[in-house]
């Protein structure tokens, strides 16, 4: 948000450059389940870098998770996560703080590559054993923060 009465928008890129492994998957799931939110983001921090998150006008993250599954009507769900807030706001002008640190993002594409996608804090992570992802809990109650998701590679 740029001033009170006008929204803008931020073009966001995002770059995965490899999907993280079933062992670290495994591993944060478990952190997660068993020792909480905090300690999901301390073992984000000893993971290396698997690509970036970019946003016009304000700052890069470092992608430390990334993980994605096949969406039943032929479309994907990736779920990403940084061990630094992601804003998507202006770093220099910090006049509008985002309400709470955003870690994790879900993004669901459909099978023609778009969608949309949501941000969140690690607090409202859950674990879904049976379809083996971390994910936002209650997704579709969570503020819409990214609009025209679009994959460009197609994969």
């Amino acid at each position: 948000m740029t001033s009170p009465a006008r929204l803008s928008f931020r073009h966001v890129d995002i770059f995965v450059s490899q999907w993280s492994t079933d062992q670290d998957h495994r591993l944060l799931a478990r952190t997660l389940l068993e020792k909480g939110p905090v300690s999901f983001v301390d073992v984000l921090c000893g993971y290396p870098s698997l690509g970036t998150i970019t946003v016009a006008g304000g700052g890069m993250f470092t992608i430390r998770y990334a993980w994605q599954t096949p969406d039943r009507d032929g479309g994907q769900r990736i779920y990403l996560a940084s061990d630094e807030p992601i804003s998507l706001t202006n770093s220099e002008v910090k006049r509008f703080p985002d309400a709470e640190p955003f870690y994790f993002m879900e993004l669901r594409v459909d099978r023609h590559g778009d969608g949309l996608g949501r941000m969140s804090d690690a607090v409202r992570l859950s674990v879904d054993q049976s379809r083996n992802v971390i994910e936002l809990r209650d997704f579709e109650r969570r503020p819409l923060h990214l609009l025209m998701v679009h994959d460009e590679l197609g994969d």
